[in-house]
């Protein structure tokens, strides 16, 4: 029943039926199946949808997760969502190595505080700053604030490349190397936690660390021949070899549109659109399967010359399509991106939902075909993300 009425109402009043689905589907669902009793998330569904119950805790998914809820209370205050959103925050300040070791959040602990994983990853604690700018956002706490503020010193002091720039991937170094091939990605989601932190406080150095990011995006992370995104990086920020270095994400192309956006809408700086167009229109070029039973849908890899590497579809760059498209509707006036963002949403829910309508297929082949039989909690981040823009943009329009 569901399915069926998703189908139609997204046709006829799409912010009606997204704003039903996310509320009074997706979040009470979610809720029930990962917010655990002993503290924290669980980490995800399995083939069935059950709750897999375990000990182990990732930092990733406690921070997606908070901000979920965060973001969620924020447009629709049930105390239920705020209870999870603090719920995680709780547990997320309970993480934090207070105990030495050079501070930060491990990667992976137990539910009873022990280690499983020492690694202090840079793309998790960018995650850790975003979670407190919505949480922030959500509940007024200060000690949001000051979560963010050392994640971010953390960075500072042990991540922080003082030779070619950026942050290391992850500390500590193992056998005294950092970890190679350095990545784009992790300093992607940190533009959007000091964005987001940026917005929560207006604090000018958040906007600074920002625009720090964006440089570095300028000089290194796009290929200045094709305009498009490239992924992998040797220590000095050159391109990383061989097909290592020639790969390019789809749906990180559309990522980056959406925050560049997002980094033009707060810093009225307008020299990044055309690195957005260029984005856009590489990913929707070569990016996109024009063929076949999932006609529409994003590819997960392509080359640097376009070509494609890998044809499987993974659900989250369904959501960072969604979302570029809708940057595109909102700050470039482009009626027919909008068009294309609700259009794809049917076909994401179409190919990619169950039948309960509220848990996914994380991956499919190009015939269609599940390949992952669970459901990972950390990619309701991308999901939420996605719908709450639809519902925001369409009633927030850009000024003419």
């Amino acid at each position: 029943m569901l399915r069926s009425m998703m189908r139609a109402s997204v046709r006829h009043d799409p912010v009606t039926a997204l704003d039903q689905w996310l509320f009074d589907h997706i979040c009470p669902f979610w809720m029930d199946a990962i917010v655990a009793e002993s503290g924290g998330f669980y980490e995800g569904l399995d083939a069935e949808g059950k709750t897999v119950r375990g000990n182990a805790r990732s930092v990733l998914t406690q921070a997606r997760l908070t901000y979920v809820f965060s973001h969620a209370y924020c447009l629709r205050p049930d105390p239920r969502l705020r209870t999870s959103a603090e719920h995680g925050f709780t547990f997320l300040c309970r993480a934090m190595d207070i105990a030495g070791n050079g501070g930060g959040w491990h990667r992976m602990i137990a539910v009873d505080g022990s280690v499983i994983d020492d690694t202090r990853d840079a793309y998790d604690h960018a995650f850790v700053i975003f979670a407190a700018a919505w949480h922030y956002r959500a509940t007024g706490n200060s000690e949001a604030l000051l979560l963010a503020d050392r994640a971010y010193r953390f960075m500072q002091s042990h991540l922080t490349d003082p030779l070619y720039g950026g942050f290391f991937e992850e500390y500590p170094l193992r056998n005294g190397a950092q970890k190679l091939p350095r990545r784009q990605n992790p300093h992607m989601h940190l533009l959007e936690a000091t964005l987001a932190m940026f917005e929560a406080t207006r604090l000018p150095q958040w906007m600074a660390r920002g625009s720090m990011l964006v440089g570095l995006f300028k000089r290194h992370f796009i290929d200045q021949q094709n305009g498009s995104l490239i992924e992998y990086f040797n220590a000095d920020w050159s391109p990383a070899e061989h097909s290592v270095g020639a790969l390019r994400e789809p749906g990180h192309h559309f990522e980056w549109v959406w925050l560049l956006h997002e980094y033009s809408r707060h810093s009225a700086d307008q020299s990044v659109i055309p690195y957005a167009e260029r984005l856009f229109a590489f990913g929707a070029a070569y990016g996109i399967d024009r063929q076949g039973p999932l006609t529409g849908m994003v590819f997960d890899g392509v080359d640097h010359n376009g070509g494609l590497v890998a044809d499987t579809k993974l659900l989250w760059p369904q959501t960072e399509y969604i979302k570029a498209c809708l940057a595109r509707a909102e700050w470039m006036h482009d009626a027919q991106s909008r068009d294309w963002a609700i259009a794809h949403i049917g076909n994401m829910y179409k190919h990619f939902f169950k039948t309960d309508g509220v848990s996914w297929h994380n991956q499919l082949s190009r015939a269609g075909v599940p390949l992952q039989s669970a459901t990972p909690a950390r990619v309701l981040y991308h999901l939420f993300l996605a719908i709450s823009e639809a519902i925001r943009s369409r009633s927030s329009p850009a000024p003419a």
